[in-house]
């Protein structure tokens, strides 16, 4: 009896042990510049149909356009800091031209820059996987 007592309280544990499994940031597709955000003026919408966009391929690699041509190419790397309010936090590497922002990532919406620096952030959003 003791051992079928000892087995039901190691099942138990074993089941509501809770396993931390890292969250896979999925950045794969083309994203699209829909807004720029703060900075010393109001933030805007951006219309455009030849706004910037990136093409961010599973490998790290990206491809940065404007108005439809390739301005630059290279690799990136994310660094997360932190989750809050569904949006997961940390900084961007770009390697062309080699530069570091703050980076926020929630489902299909990218924001890279930092407002509370008085730089502008912009917003892009994902229009294919």
């Amino acid at each position: 009896m003791k051992k079928a007592i000892l087995f039901v309280a190691v099942v138990i544990g074993l089941v509501s042990c809770k396993k931390d499994q890292p969250a896979i940031l999925t950045l794969n597709g083309t994203w699209e510049l829909k807004a720029i955000l703060g900075g010393f003026g109001p933030g805007e919408d951006v219309t455009d149909d030849n706004r910037d966009k990136y093409v961010i391929t599973l490998n790290s690699k990206y491809v940065k356009t404007d108005a439809n041509k390739v301005q630059t190419r290279g690799s990136y790397t994310v660094n997360l800091t932190e989750e809050r309010n569904g949006y997961r936090f940390g900084t961007i590497t770009f390697t062309n031209p080699a530069y570091t922002d703050a980076f926020a990532f929630k489902a299909d919406t990218i924001i890279i820059g930092s407002s509370a620096a008085d730089g502008p952030s912009y917003k892009y959003v994902r229009v294919k996987r």
